[in-house]
């Protein structure tokens, strides 16, 4: 093969620069720093603004509120997280004491009420919303119908649901409030005076509304119906069972005032008691002794076992029974078994001055005029004695209220 003679090229590559990192480095250091030009200065000073000191104050807040909700949500987390393993606990480990459901054994405790008469709706009004207690009444109250006798009415929470209306026609005739508390009944009577104050044209002609002290295990009012008082229509109560020591005996005698000519009369009972659930019946029985102490009920009890006692005494049956809040909260509706003829309970011997002011739901000028009547009237020689005290009774149409002449308890020894 022939040789190719290429050019000589030493004097190109001696030319070109050595691209050393050193001799790039020295070329770098070598180049003059230029300064920078500054700016003019404006002899105009730029416009000061005015900062708002309550603005910056509430900014300040909240980049700190987003602490403080962490800190308060945490505290409470950790103080639901404490109760709930002290129900847990409660729920595991039964009742040391296991007569505390025992009605036998509990303490009466009704006598509470007539201290915390004033402070009461405040005090369960939150938890009836929250549990839907309110709805559950007004229930009740739509299905009463004619002459209605509540027992154990406390301070009238049912008085805003009956059907008392004037267009449409109500389904109910007349309305009898009954508590052991004399506390409780002025409560329930102020409460009736502010819901009607300004809606007495709008409440059904001719509806009779009365107030009674007096102890559901005796003597009540009967029904004002004419010519005679007869028994009522639909006997109801709620949240009574819990603050009697008798409860089987008050609902027999609740019993005894239903209408059994009606085949319609009811008797509805809304109650809290004993669960169906073992481990709800152990933080039942734990808490109760406290709760009747500062509330004034017992709400461990057997409701279902009280009805059905009650119910074998008098005939009745059980139509409905419902549970709800765990099986805490039991509702029942009541009627005769068989319709018959019913036994008009007789009214207490009057006088001739007693008679001539239309005997019990006569209408007296004054409590001066009745204790007047009392001091004449003759006592019983019977071995009972009963105390008649003036209760008011409101009659639709005249927009006024008068006292009258009511039976309230029984006494008994009555020559002490």
């Amino acid at each position: 093969m022939q040789r190719i003679a290429l050019p000589r090229l030493q004097h190109v590559v001696r030319i070109l620069p050595r691209a050393s990192p050193v001799q790039q480095r020295r070329f770098i250091r070598s180049r003059p720093v230029l300064a920078r030009p500054t700016p003019p200065q404006s002899s105009q000073q730029p416009p000061q603004v005015e900062v708002d000191k309550d603005e910056v104050a509430t900014t300040v807040a909240a980049t700190k509120a987003p602490k403080y909700a962490v800190v308060i949500s945490g505290t409470l987390a950790g103080l639901l997280g404490l109760y709930a393993v002290a129900l847990l606990l409660a729920a595991v480990k039964p009742c040391e004491n296991p007569a505390v459901s025992d009605p036998a054994q509990q303490k009466d405790v009704a006598a509470r009420y007539d201290s915390t008469a004033d402070s009461f709706d405040s005090e369960v009004g939150f938890s009836e919303i929250f549990m839907g207690i309110n709805s559950k009444r007004k229930w009740i109250a739509n299905r009463c119908l004619g002459h209605v006798l509540e027992v154990s009415c406390g301070t009238g929470r049912n008085l805003g649901y009956y059907d008392i209306s004037k267009s449409p026609v109500g389904k109910v005739d007349s309305l009898t409030f009954v508590d052991l508390s004399p506390q409780m009944v002025e409560v329930c009577q102020k409460k009736w005076n502010i819901l009607t104050g300004r809606k007495l044209h709008k409440l059904k002609p001719g509806l009779i509304v009365r107030f009674a002290t007096a102890s559901a295990l005796g003597e009540m009012p009967l029904a004002p119906t004419t010519p005679t008082p007869r028994k009522y229509d639909t006997v109801c109560q709620t949240m009574g069972l819990c603050s009697t020591d008798k409860p089987v005996e008050l609902l027999v005698n609740m019993a005894q005032y239903l209408n059994t000519d009606n085949p319609n009369a009811r008797i509805y009972l809304l109650e809290h008691g004993r669960s169906h659930r073992d481990w709800m019946n152990n933080i039942l029985d734990k808490s109760a002794e406290k709760h009747a102490e500062i509330h004034g009920c017992w709400f461990n009890r057997d409701i279902t076992k009280i009805v059905e006692e009650a119910a074998k005494r008098t005939g009745l049956e059980i139509v409905v029974e419902r549970r709800q809040h765990v099986g805490t909260t039991l509702f029942f509706e009541l009627k005769s078994k068989t319709v018959t003829k019913s036994k008009t309970i007789s009214p207490p011997p009057v006088d001739a001055e007693q008679e001539k002011s239309k005997g019990w739901f006569g209408f007296l000028k004054s409590a001066e005029d009745l204790h007047a009547h009392r001091t004449k009237s003759p006592r019983s020689q019977s071995s009972t004695c009963m105390d008649y005290e003036p209760c008011l009774d409101f009659v639709a149409g005249t927009e006024s209220f008068s006292t009258s002449e009511v039976r309230l308890k029984e006494r008994m020894d009555c020559q002490r």
